[in-house]
C-alpha cells in the first residue's frame, strides 16, 4: 500500500508537459479565430460573390485554416523555446565556469531566465519542470532528452545528445557546454540577420494579400455595378472562383518561399 501511495505522489508531482509539435486551443482561441474566420468569409463572399449562400459554402475553410493557424501558433512558441534555451545555456556556461554544478547552474540559470523574461516564459516552465523531475529522481540527461523529443528543436537535441556523451565519458562539462553554447548563440544570430532581411518582405506580403480585396471594394463603391456581370450567374462564379482560388494559392507560396529554416 506504501508503495502505491508513493507512485501516486510521484505521478502528482508531475506538471503537464507540453509537446511544442502540436498546439491546442484554449477556448477563447478557438471562438477568437472562428469569428474572425467567419467575418473574413462573409467579407469575401461579399465582394467576390454577392451571395449569402457563398458565405455558407466558405464557412469549411474556416475551420480548415485551424491547421495553418495551430503551425503559425506552433512556429512562434518554438521560436521563443529556442531564443530562451539559447539564454539558458549561455547562463549554465557561465555558472559552470563560476564553480556551480551542473545541476545548481541550472538552478542560477532558471533566476536569470524568470528576471529577462517573466516568471510564465516558456524555459522557466520547462526549467521548472526539469527541477521536478530531479526531485523525483530523475538524471539530468533524461529530462534535457524529454525536451529535445517533445520540442522538435534540432539544437535541444544536439544538446541533449552532447550532454548525455559527456557526463557517461566524464569528458570536460564545462568547456563542451561553453562551445554547444557558442554554437548555438551563432545559428542564431544568423537566424535574427535572416529575419531582419526577411521582415520587410513579409510586411510586403501582407500588404499583397489584402490589396485585391480593397481593390474590389473600392471599384464596388466608386463604380456602382462594375461587377454585376460577374455576380449571380455561373459564369461569373467560375470567374470568381477561380481568380479566388489563384490569389489563395500564391499566398501559400508566398509563405513558403518566406519561410526560411536554419
Amino acid at each position: 500500500m506504501n508503495r502505491i501511495k508513493k507512485a501516486k505522489e510521484v505521478r502528482v508531482r508531475h506538471p503537464p508537459q507540453n509537446d511544442y509539435r502540436t498546439y491546442i486551443f484554449s477556448r477563447q482561441e478557438l471562438a477568437a479565430h472562428i469569428l474572425l474566420g467567419a467575418l473574413s468569409a462573409a467579407v469575401t463572399a461579399w465582394l467576390f460573390y454577392d451571395s449569402v449562400t457563398a458565405w455558407f459554402l466558405l464557412m469549411p475553410f474556416v475551420l480548415l485554416s485551424l491547421k495553418d493557424k495551430g503551425r503559425q501558433l506552433c512556429r512562434k512558441r518554438i521560436r521563443k523555446l529556442e531564443v530562451e534555451f539559447r539564454e539558458v545555456i549561455l547562463g549554465v556556461s557561465a555558472n559552470l565556469q563560476a564553480g556551480y554544478s551542473v545541476e545548481n547552474a541550472f538552478r542560477e540559470a532558471y533566476r536569470d531566465i524568470v528576471l529577462l523574461y517573466g516568471s510564465e516564459c516558456v524555459m522557466a516552465v520547462e526549467l521548472r519542470l526539469m527541477f521536478r523531475r530531479l526531485e523525483n529522481n530523475e538524471q539530468l540527461e533524461q529530462v534535457l532528452a524529454n525536451l529535445a523529443d517533445r520540442s522538435g528543436v534540432q539544437d535541444i537535441r544536439d544538446f541533449a545528445d552532447i550532454f548525455q556523451i559527456a557526463k557517461r565519458g566524464g569528458g570536460d562539462m564545462r568547456g563542451i557546454i561553453a562551445n554547444t553554447a557558442d554554437i548555438i548563440g551563432d545559428k542564431q544570430e544568423v537566424r535574427r540577420e535572416i529575419e531582419t532581411v526577411v521582415s520587410e518582405k513579409k510586411l510586403e506580403q501582407q500588404l499583397m494579400r489584402y490589396i485585391p480585396f480593397f481593390i474590389i471594394f473600392y471599384i464596388s463603391v466608386t463604380t456602382k455595378g462594375y461587377f454585376e456581370s460577374l455576380y449571380h450567374n455561373i459564369t461569373g462564379w467560375i470567374i470568381m472562383t477561380v481568380s479566388l482560388g489563384v490569389h489563395a494559392a500564391a499566398c501559400r507560396i508566398s509563405d513558403r518561399i518566406l519561410n526560411i529554416r536554419i
